[in-house]
C-alpha cells in the first residue's frame, strides 16, 4: 500500500509595507490623506507600502518618513524602524548573493589585462572626484536632516533668583529658528541667541525650542524659582499710577516705560502666569506682542486685555486715565 501525502501551503509572511497598508485602511485613511497630514509625497507612501525601499530617498529620510507614518497610524515608531532595517537588510543580502552567483557563473575565456594609459588615469580621477562630491552632498543632507543642537549657556536648571527676569543665552545650528515659550526670538547667522525673559513670583518653566529648515525640532526646559521685587520708576511716596500686568494663557513680549524711563527691555518675554507691578507719577506706556494674553489693572480697576490675540498692542495711561 503506497503512502498518502497531504499537500500543505506555506503562508507567506506579511511584510512591513503590507502591515502599514492594512493599518491605514483600517483607520480609514487614503494615501492622499497621509500625504496631506504628514507631508510625505503620495508616491513615497506607495513605495513604502509595497516594500520598494530602493525607490525611496536616502536612509535618513526613510527613517523620518516611517516615524511620522507610524505616529499617524498609532504604531510604535521604534518598532517600525526595527522592522524596516531588518527587511531592508534581508532584501539587500538577497540582491548581493544573486549578483555574486551571476558573476561566478560567467566563464571568462580571456584574461583581461588593465593597461595604464593617460585616458584611464583621467577616467579614474573623474570617478574619484565624483565620489568625493556625492559623499559631501550625502554628508550635508545628513546634517540638514538631523535635529538642531542647542548649547545653552544660561540659565542653569533649578536656578533660584532674587529678580524678576533672567537671561536665556546659547547657540544652535546656523539657519535654525529659536522660540522661547512659543515666542520667536532673534538668532544671529552663526546660531547665537540671547534674550531676556520676565519671571513670576515662584516656579517658572522656560521652554527653549530650536526648529531646523527641514522642520526638525529640539526642545529643552529650564525650571527657575524667582522672588522678584516690585518694579517702580521712582522711590518717592507721591506715586499716582499703579499698573498691574498679568500674562496668560500664552507668552508675550512686554515693554514698559514709566515717566519716560524704560522699565524693561524692548524684547522682554513674560511667561504665562507671570505678573509685574509698575508705579509711576505721571505716565506709563506699555507695548505687547500678543495683546490677547496681556491683562491690565490700573489702580485696582480691571482694564481687560490690552488687545487682540497674537496681535501687537500699545497703550498709554496718565493721571487723566483715572
Amino acid at each position: 500500500m503506497s503512502p498518502k501525502f497531504t499537500k500543505t501551503s506555506v503562508r507567506k509572511s506579511e511584510g512591513l509595507g503590507e502591515k502599514l497598508s492594512k493599518k491605514r485602511a483600517a483607520l480609514g485613511y487614503e494615501i492622499k490623506d497621509v500625504e496631506k497630514t504628514i507631508k510625505i509625497r503620495a508616491r513615497y507612501v506607495e513605495h513604502i507600502e509595497s516594500g520598494e525601499w530602493e525607490k525611496l530617498p536616502p536612509d535618513v529620510f526613510v527613517r523620518g518618513f516611517l516615524k511620522s507614518y507610524a505616529s499617524l497610524l498609532r504604531l510604535d515608531p521604534e518598532k517600525v524602524i526595527r522592522l524596516y532595517i531588518k527587511e531592508r537588510d534581508l532584501k539587500e543580502n538577497v540582491v548581493r548573493v544573486t549578483k555574486i552567483d551571476k558573476k561566478t557563473s560567467q566563464k571568462t575565456k580571456k584574461d583581461i589585462k588593465m593597461v595604464i594609459t593617460p585616458k584611464n588615469l583621467g577616467i579614474a580621477s573623474l570617478a574619484f572626484v565624483g565620489l568625493l562630491f556625492f559623499g559631501y552632498i550625502g554628508w550635508q543632507i545628513s546634517i540638514l536632516a538631523a535635529p538642531p543642537k542647542i548649547e545653552l549657556v544660561s540659565p542653569t536648571d533649578n536656578l533660584r533668583v532674587e529678580d524678576d527676569e533672567t537671561t536665556v543665552e546659547g547657540r544652535t545650528d546656523a539657519g535654525a529658528s529659536v522660540f522661547i515659550n512659543s515666542v520667536p526670538i532673534g538668532v544671529s547667522p552663526d546660531g547665537f541667541f540671547k534674550e531676556t525673559v520676565g519671571l513670576q513670583d515662584g516656579v517658572n518653566l522656560i521652554k527653549i525650542r530650536a526648529v531646523s529648515r527641514l522642520e526638525r525640532v529640539t526642545e529643552i526646559e529650564r525650571t527657575i524659582v524667582a522672588n522678584p521685587p516690585i518694579i517702580r520708576s521712582d522711590q518717592n511716596q507721591d506715586v499716582v499710577l499703579l499698573l498691574k500686568i498679568e500674562v496668560g494663557p500664552e507668552s508675550s513680549t512686554v515693554y514698559v516705560v514709566a515717566d519716560e524711563k524704560p522699565i524693561t527691555s524692548e524684547k522682554n518675554i513674560m511667561l504665562p502666569g507671570s505678573s509685574q507691578i509698575v508705579r509711576a507719577k505721571d505716565k506709563i506706556t506699555i507695548k505687547a506682542s500678543n495683546g490677547g494674553s496681556v491683562r491690565l489693572s490700573l489702580n485696582g480697576k480691571d482694564l481687560g486685555q490690552i488687545g487682540e490675540s497674537e496681535q501687537p498692542s500699545e497703550k498709554t495711561y496718565t493721571k487723566e486715565s483715572l
